[in-house]
């Protein structure tokens, strides 16, 4: 019995976040998409940033980034399914606050290549771009 209360507990917090959180994934984003290009992301001052990929079928999830010398940066390693769904169309979205970014992941290094990046992962840069 209180297996069932807790799961029921934890499905009613789930469904009233918006995912992707917690580690789950989710779906396409919502926000106020905007439309200008952006060329240096130092702006961005939170700790994860929320990344949809597969554009004919969103699917989202909340990572971690590096912005280093104002460009965007993500590191995916193998196995993520999102990663999956990333090499195969690199035209993505990135979600910080109630904002949404259209960029396209550019690969900029494979594991081992880049200085100042995790050895084990593809590093990958998102360049604005507008729609």
């Amino acid at each position: 019995m209180i297996r069932l209360i807790i799961l029921l507990l934890t499905l009613g917090v789930l469904s009233g976040c918006e995912l992707p959180a917690l580690g789950l994934p989710g779906g396409e984003l919502r926000g106020a998409v905007v439309a200008e290009k952006i060329v240096n992301w130092d702006f961005v001052e939170d700790q994860f940033v929320q990344l949809e990929v597969r554009p004919a079928d969103p699917y989202s999830v909340e990572l971690n980034y590096v912005v280093k010398d104002g460009a965007l940066y993500i590191d995916p390693g193998e196995g993520r399914k999102w990663f999956e769904y990333l090499k195969q169309d690199l035209n993505v979205r990135v979600r910080f606050g109630d904002e949404i970014y259209p960029v396209i992941a550019v690969l900029v290094g494979k594991p081992g290549e880049l200085k100042d990046f995790d050895p084990e992962r593809f590093i990958y840069r998102l360049d604005s771009s507008p729609e």
